[in-house]
């Protein structure tokens, strides 16, 4: 008696969810039978895989077991996040709105690319990775946490010189990989940070801080934050002992007339009537390199940290 059943006459009788999963170029079984089958059982749900495997351990492993948990559990889990360990250089450029107006377009953008420039330099020196650049900051990431606040100091330290003071923020955290770009809590903590510098000063989180533990750097406690969409509180610190927890200080309060040299002056009278570095170099018959230099001791000695500043002080003598 034969005992063979075509599987075709009982396709339909099947009253049970059905899963067919067959790759587009299996060579073994074509794809129409896949097909046939999607069509013949009631409800069945076909997938076509994007290969041209007949086992679906091979190329296909991840979509299958990917479909199958779905239809198994309603639910897929999505792959493993990649994340790498790494320290966040958050820089923002102090009253940049103040520059850009005071300055106009133009100028303002030769600024910003220059001032791009000195970041980027540094990034170079120092191993960072550039995240993302805007006209009033930028953000980096670094493997190592030392290097990352020396790099910023050399930031502050060479902006200064273009008459420009930085705030600048660092946290070490896991930072998840997106399209190979870092993102995370890790960022939003160290944009935070520099959220709470004063002009000229970078701080660091506690984790920061203790990380570099013997590598000669020191620290200036600045309370603690808290900060929005992150649990807890964070300790912050300000890089160097002796850094003051306010560069501002109010045009009336300063004494200007006994710490500016003469050349100084000079140097601030132009710089009020909206005339950029440059501009001055050459009314002056100096370089423009020791212009830059006059402007940063203007903005120290004055404890200011915009050009507006310097205008409004002129202005009220």
């Amino acid at each position: 008696m034969n005992t063979l059943i075509d599987i075709r006459d009982v396709l339909a009788t099947i009253r049970v969810p059905t899963l067919i999963m067959h790759a587009r170029g299996d060579v073994l079984a074509p794809i129409e039978a896949g097909r046939y089958l999607a069509e013949q059982i009631p409800g069945a749900r076909l997938v076509e895989l994007d290969s041209n495997d007949h086992l679906p351990y091979f190329g296909d492993a991840d979509q299958f077991i990917g479909e199958a948990q779905e239809f198994l559990t309603g639910v897929r889990s999505g792959p493993v996040p990649e994340t790498m360990l790494a320290t966040v250089l958050c820089t923002m450029v102090a009253q940049a709105g103040a520059h850009a107006i005071w300055l106009g377009s133009k100028q303002w953008n030769e600024l910003v690319e220059r001032h791009h420039s000195v970041v980027r330099k540094a990034l170079t020196r120092y191993s960072g990775r550039e995240v993302d650049a805007g006209e009033q900051g930028m953000t980096a990431v670094f493997d190592g946490t030392a290097r990352a606040i020396r790099c910023a100091l050399e930031v502050r330290d060479q902006l200064l010189e273009l008459g420009l003071q930085i705030r600048a923020g660092l946290h070490t955290g896991e930072c998840e990989l997106a399209v190979g770009r870092p993102r995370g809590v890790a960022l939003h903590v160290a944009s935070g940070v520099m959220a709470a510098a004063q002009p000229g000063e970078i701080l660091v989180s506690s984790t920061v801080k203790d990380l570099v533990v013997g590598s000669g750097l020191e620290f200036t406690e600045r309370g603690s934050r808290e900060f929005v969409g992150v649990p807890g509180s964070w300790s912050l610190f300000a890089v160097g002992r002796d850094q003051p927890a306010s560069a501002a200080t109010e045009p009336a309060a300063v004494a200007a007339s006994t710490t500016l040299s003469r050349r100084e002056h000079e140097v601030a009278q132009l710089l009020a009537r909206g005339l950029s570095n440059r501009e001055i170099a050459e009314r002056l018959f100096l370089s423009e390199r020791t212009v830059d230099n006059h402007v940063h001791h203007i903005l120290t000695k004055l404890g200011f940290d915009s050009r507006v500043q310097i205008a409004t002080w002129v202005a009220r003598k």
